[in-house]
């Protein structure tokens, strides 16, 4: 009966995690720059470490030595909605590629480029992030900024420098690290240059989640959290008699 009942919670838990992931999406549905987490069942739950869709070793989540939540999940970094903003300093890039910034003592990578000027004239995020470009730290001095659409900024008519557009394979697992920025799982991975970005002026790239699938799949949870939620109550009212009436003198 233990078996039963621990396959029951290993359910109802996996539901849970499910749904934490979703909500946090869905609370991030008009963050710039967000990029949803998805959830994927684990096929094997029985063993301590599991790969990802993209062949990443992913350790599973555990309760106990015998209940395992058989699901994980990773960063979809398909591209969201692009929004115009008509603010000079606003880029985002249409295709596949990443911004470059300085945070925390290395590069990170990001597509919330919603960029400010710092008091030294340095190119930031709005964490305080320097924007590389290929010669470093971008310094903008000057009023009128064109940013082309290959990334090279162009401040009252004079070439200034060319936004660090890089990209990673696909295959390569990318973690959430810190506001709208990212990082591969594997530090020794190295990006490329993006082959085909391309850089939109006034503009800033939305959330990747899609509202409606978001809350679809929340009411989906919760149904299924509800129905192990049954099975748990139906269960125990069997042990319950069980342990009342077997032996039970007539």
């Amino acid at each position: 009966m233990s078996g039963e009942i621990s396959s029951i919670l290993s359910g109802a838990l996996m539901q849970e995690a499910r749904l934490d992931v979703l909500a946090n999406n869905a609370a991030n549905v008009n963050t710039i720059g967000f990029k949803e987490d998805k959830v994927f069942r684990i096929p094997d739950s029985s063993r301590p470490v599991w790969e990802t869709p993209d062949g990443t070793p992913l350790k599973g989540m555990t309760l106990n030595t015998e209940v395992a939540i058989p699901v994980a999940s990773y960063v979809n970094m398909e591209q969201g909605r692009l929004i115009e903003t008509h603010n000079a300093l606003d880029v985002s890039i249409d295709g596949k590629g990443l911004f470059v910034v300085q945070g925390m003592g290395k590069n990170l990578y990001t597509r919330k480029g919603s960029f400010t000027l710092n008091q030294d004239g340095t190119l930031v995020t709005q964490d305080g992030f320097p924007v590389m470009g290929q010669g470093g730290p971008i310094t903008i001095n000057g009023k009128e900024v064109e940013i082309t659409q290959d990334g090279t900024i162009v401040v009252d008519g004079q070439e200034m420098d060319k936004l660090n557009l890089v990209e990673f394979p696909d295959s390569v697992r990318m973690l959430k690290a810190g506001d709208a920025c990212f990082e591969p799982a594997d530090p020794n991975v190295q990006p490329t240059q993006a082959q085909s970005a391309s850089v939109l002026q006034g503009y800033v790239e939305g959330s990747n989640v899609d509202p409606i699938r978001v809350m679809t799949e929340m009411i989906d949870v919760l149904r299924g959290y509800e129905s192990y939620q049954k099975a748990m109550l139906s269960m125990n009212d069997i042990v319950s008699k069980t342990v009342n009436e077997v032996g039970k003198i007539t």
